[in-house]
């Protein structure tokens, strides 16, 4: 058996390998090689990239922010102007806080064409926030009523978590 020679990665030069790409011919370590259907490559001719459903651009990120601020201004307006109205049927105050959460982060979802992320739930959770702000501005009496009652709150933290499941 002959001794081969020595060879390092192209990107990890302290690395001895004996792989190299199946297009390119690169030395390629095991910590850079990426399977591909037709082999081995390096991360240059594997071109990695995640799926467009997780792909954010500024423009996703500002209608989604577009979105939130007017559902929430709306849903808000709407939630302190019947929010007394609400407490004559036991419970719908707890629900509507979790359908407001579904309205925003579909709202959302929707606006930018069903993509996922992180900063989307972000945006969706702070629309269902500001919603509360809002309805606390129209009617100040919400939060003399609310905010003391920690299980408002609570319902308050699962519209939340609503709001930001729909664009998870």
């Amino acid at each position: 058996m002959a001794d081969m020679e020595l060879s390092y990665c192209v990107r990890h030069p302290q690395v001895e390998t004996r792989l190299s790409c199946s297009k390119c011919g690169t030395l390629i370590c095991p910590q850079c090689l990426v399977h591909a259907p037709v082999g081995v490559r390096c991360p240059d001719c594997a071109r990695v990239r995640g799926l467009p459903t997780f792909e954010l651009g500024i423009a996703t990120l500002a209608r989604a922010v577009g979105t939130g601020v007017v559902l929430a201004g709306i849903t808000g307006l709407l939630w302190g102007l019947i929010f007394f109205d609400l407490f004559r049927i036991p419970f719908l105050p707890w629900i509507a806080v979790v359908g407001i959460g579904y309205v925003n982060g579909e709202g959302i979802s929707f606006s930018v064409n069903r993509k996922r992320g992180r900063y989307l739930q972000y945006i969706a959770a702070a629309s269902v926030v500001m919603s509360y702000v809002v309805a606390g501005l129209v009617s100040p009496l919400v939060f003399v009523f609310t905010f003391p009652s920690l299980f408002f709150l609570m319902m308050l933290a699962v519209g939340v978590y609503v709001a930001a499941s729909r664009v998870r």
